[in-house]
C-alpha cells in the first residue's frame, strides 16, 4: 500500500471518528437539554393530574393565598404562594414541588397542613412556572435558594408580630431530595440558628441524580446509558455549573440530625421505593413509610389515615414550644 493510500485510510478513519464523535455528542446535548430545560408543564395539566391521580377537588385551586416575592443571590426573581393556616401562627413549612411539576402539586396537603395550624409557602422553583432562571438542577441550585426562602419566612413572621418563625421543609420528587438538601445545607454555621429548620419530610425521593437517570432511562428507552454520563456530566456543568454526580439525598440524608420522615409508594413507577430504602440505610434515624399500592406523589391520596399518622409520629418527636435559641443546640 502506497503512502498515498495509508494516508487516506487515515483520513477517512479520522473523519468517521470525528463524525461518530459528533453524532454522539449531539444526541449527549440533546438529552441533557431536555432533561435541563424540559417544555414546561402548564398548570392545567398539573391541575388535571392531580385531579385524576389524586383525586384532588378541582375547587383546591381556589385556596387563598398570598403571593411572595424575592431575588436570589444569582439575581433570578422567584415567585411563591404562602397559603395561611387557619388560625394565626409563627408555624410554616416551606414546601418544594416535583420536577416540572409546579406548585399544584401541593395543594391536596393543604386542607391538612393549615388545619394542624401551618402557614405553608409554596415557592416555584428556578425556571420553573413563575420564578425565572434557564435551568433546573435537581435541588442542586433549589436548595441554595431554599435556605434563602428560610430567612424569607423569617422576616414574614416577624413582619406579622411573631419573634421568629418555626420552620419545617417538606417536598415531592425532586422536590424531597431540595427538602433533604435544603435541611443539610441548613446544619452549615453561616445559617443562622433562626433560619434552621425543625423538621423534615420527603416524600418519594431519588437517591441521586445518577441513578434516577439510568433508572428511567432503561425504563423508558431499553438502554443503558452509564457510558454517556461522564459526557452528560461534562455537558450539563458547562450550562448550569453544577456537577450531577454530586446531586445526592443519600449524602444528604446522612448529614440530618432534625427529625425526618420519607415516604414512598411501594408501586412507585417513577422513583423506585428502593431508593428511599438507600437513603434510611444511610441515616437509620429518619423514619421511613413505605405505602402499599401507592405510586409516584400518591401516597397521601392513596392511604390518608397511615399518612396523618406517620405525621403525628413525627411532629411528636419536634419541639414546637417558643424556647430561645439554646433549644436548637442540635444544630451546633
Amino acid at each position: 500500500m502506497s503512502l498515498l493510500q495509508v494516508t487516506i485510510v487515515l483520513l477517512c478513519i479520522a473523519a468517521l471518528t470525528a463524525l461518530c464523535f459528533g453524532v454522539i455528542y449531539y444526541i449527549a446535548n440533546q438529552i441533557a437539554m431536555s432533561v435541563i430545560r424540559p417544555h414546561p408543564v402548564s398548570y392545567g395539566t398539573a391541575l388535571n393530574e392531580e385531579i385524576t391521580r389524586n383525586h384532588l377537588s378541582p375547587s383546591a385551586i381556589d385556596i387563598k393565598y398570598e403571593k411572595l416575592f424575592f431575588q436570589n443571590k444569582r439575581n433570578q426573581n422567584l415567585t411563591a404562594r404562602l397559603y395561611p393556616a387557619n388560625s394565626q401562627t409563627d408555624c410554616y413549612i416551606l414546601f418544594f414541588h416535583g420536577y416540572n411539576y409546579p406548585w399544584v402539586g401541593a395543594l391536596k396537603y393543604l386542607p391538612l397542613l393549615t388545619k394542624w395550624g401551618f402557614n405553608v409557602l409554596v415557592p416555584d422553583m428556578q425556571a420553573q412556572g413563575e420564578s425565572e432562571g434557564n435551568y433546573i438542577t435537581f435541588g442542586a441550585l433549589e436548595s441554595d435558594d431554599g435556605i434563602e426562602w428560610l430567612e424569607q419566612i423569617r422576616h414574614y413572621a416577624k413582619i406579622n408580630g411573631f419573634e421568629r418563625a418555626r420552620i419545617g421543609i417538606m417536598g415531592e420528587s425532586m422536590g424531597a431530595v431540595t427538602a433533604l438538601m435544603t435541611a443539610a445545607k441548613a446544619n452549615s454555621p453561616s445559617v443562622s440558628v433562626e433560619n434552621k429548620p425543625i423538621f423534615c419530610i420527603a416524600d418519594c425521593p431519588f437517591s441521586d441524580w445518577d441513578s434516577i437517570f439510568l433508572f428511567i432511562a432503561k425504563k423508558r428507552y431499553h438502554i443503558n446509558l452509564k457510558l454517556l454520563l461522564p459526557l452528560l456530566h461534562s455537558i450539563i456543568k458547562r450550562k448550569t455549573g453544577i456537577n450531577f454526580s454530586e446531586v445526592s439525598a443519600i449524602k444528604a440524608a446522612s448529614m440530618l440530625r432534625i427529625p425526618t420522615l420519607i415516604f414512598h409508594g411501594m408501586s412507585d413507577p417513577l422513583v423506585p421505593s428502593f431508593m428511599s430504602e438507600q437513603i434510611v440505610k444511610e441515616n437509620p434515624k429518619i423514619a421511613l413509610c413505605l405505602v402499599e399500592s401507592a405510586k409516584h406523589m400518591n401516597c397521601f391520596s392513596t392511604d390518608p389515615e397511615k399518612y396523618q399518622q406517620q405525621l403525628i409520629e413525627l411532629f411528636n418527636q419536634v419541639s414546637f414550644e417558643t424556647e430561645s435559641s439554646e433549644k436548637f443546640a442540635v444544630y451546633l
